[in-house]
């Protein structure tokens, strides 16, 4: 048998959970007794209650034992539980029409729902269907549900919240797109994806209008460019003419036909002059194609129809999707790390071996201050920047010609390394020479994913 004590505690834990699950349907009660709300706005109130149950499924069950209270009161003859139903139905709706007609006969009459005005019932079916229809003629993998609400409709449901203590309810633009993704995953077959999504169904609420908003498409890669002439991205001058005649970009832009997309931007890991190639490692970069509405295609296949496109000129590896997050951290952290140059220096004199072999050892860990080059001060800011050269190996051609593969912290303005710019960069091969020296071809090999270790030398 039970003990005295264990029969007193599990007595008192018994009261103490009926007491909290009375304080639940008296707060819903008091809500009813002056808000009509439908079972979905009723349920969501008390939406972080219970597991594996609909709003409308919480709101149906505290409208059945509220309707159970008042027909107990009416059969043991209350007058106040039969007053009590007649003014309760009406903002109870369907699930108190059968005990009202029997008690007070003739036909309930329903008020609309004070928050959703009665809407929210068929606009989770419609909405999904309409979505679902519209996805149909577009070729894409996954969605996101978003919810736009009504001001109006907000200030209701917070206006309750904040009058009744509301502290287990969860907001109207949760459900929505809960119960509409849930549908639509039906409807369509297509899951839903949070951090990347290839569309956004935009609900309006209540009016249950759907938009469908194609997000952009971000592929990672790498490009080469193998001729010159050709820019990072369209250059345009002031008369509205093209500076070259070809861009990575515009390589890129017969994606944008492909997917059916608005526009290609092309997100770089810095750049490099158009009359400079890329070559060895390639350039990261990240392209993004504007409101991509055809999606599924291979990186494979994207890349061939690229290169098929810029063949002599351009080309791609890509190597997946990427992410909106990603955009910075290619165009930031990527762009100051260091690249691999290769240079063609002419000079003004002979160089003798010996200079060559004292000209790497010079600048290998070198510090070099650099003012913002003349031939693009007009388009950047004028500022005076330190750059490390981390090593520098060369080749003879000529008498007075050799080539100098350098590795270089990222922004390092190579062709001014070389020639000095009248100054304004210093040291520079030319100051060390004693001789003019200018940078008559440049190519880029590389973008380590990694900055080299060595002493830096001021």
């Amino acid at each position: 048998m039970m003990s005295g004590a264990a029969g007193d505690a599990g007595i008192q834990k018994t009261s103490t959970i009926a007491s909290d699950a009375v304080r639940i349907i008296e707060k819903a009660y008091a809500i009813l007794r002056e808000y009509p709300l439908c079972s979905y706005c009723l349920g969501r109130m008390f939406a972080l209650l219970g597991r594996g149950w609909s709003n409308a499924e919480r709101g149906d069950a505290l409208k059945r034992l509220i309707v159970m209270g008042l027909h107990a009161g009416i059969r043991e003859g209350s007058d106040a539980s039969r007053a009590e139903l007649e003014k309760l139905a009406p903002n109870i709706g369907g699930i108190a029409e059968k005990l009202y007609s029997e008690t007070h006969g003739g036909t309930l009459s329903y008020r609309e729902c004070y928050i959703c005005g009665s809407r929210l019932p068929r606009l989770f079916d419609e909405a999904a269907r309409r979505a679902a229809e519209m996805l149909s003629r577009m070729d894409v993998g996954n969605f996101l549900v978003a919810a736009r609400l009504d001001p109006e409709l907000r200030e209701r449901e917070d206006e309750l919240k904040r009058r009744f203590g509301l502290v287990y309810a969860e907001s109207i633009a949760s459900e929505v797109k809960r119960e509409v993704s849930k549908r639509l995953q039906k409807l369509t077959g297509l899951q839903p994806e949070f951090d990347n999504p290839d569309v956004v169904v935009e609900i309006e609420v209540p009016r249950g209008s759907v938009s469908i908003h194609a997000m952009p498409l971000l592929l990672r890669g790498r490009y080469w460019k193998i001729a010159r002439r050709v820019s990072q991205s369209a250059w345009i001058t002031r008369y509205g003419e093209r500076r070259y005649p070809f861009s990575v970009e515009d390589a890129l832009f017969i994606l944008a036909e492909v997917v059916d997309a608005d526009d290609a931007i092309l997100h770089g890991s810095g750049r490099e002059d158009a009359d400079a190639r890329m070559l060895g490692l390639g350039r990261p970069f990240i392209v993004e194609l504007k409101r991509a509405r055809r999606r599924r295609f291979s990186p494979e296949f994207l890349e061939a129809t690229v290169n098929r496109y810029a063949a002599g000129l351009v080309k791609v590896k890509l190597e997946g999707r990427a992410y909106r997050r990603d955009v910075s951290k290619v165009k930031g952290e990527h762009s100051k790390r260091s690249k691999i140059y290769k240079a063609l220096v002419v000079v003004s004199r002979e160089v003798s071996d010996e200079e060559l072999r004292g000209l790497e050892e010079f600048f290998t860990g070198a510090s070099i201050r650099q003012r913002t080059p003349r031939r693009v001060r007009h388009r950047r800011p004028d500022v005076v920047r330190e750059r490390v050269v981390f090593g520098v190996k060369t080749r003879r051609i000529g008498a007075s010609v050799f080539e100098a593969v350098i590795v270089a912290e990222g922004g390092l303005y190579i062709k001014e390394l070389v020639s000095g710019d009248g100054g304004d960069t210093s040291p520079s091969f030319a100051e060390y020479l004693g001789a003019e020296a200018y940078c008559a071809e440049l190519d880029v090999l590389g973008v380590l994913e990694s900055v080299p270790q060595g002493p830096k030398r001021i």
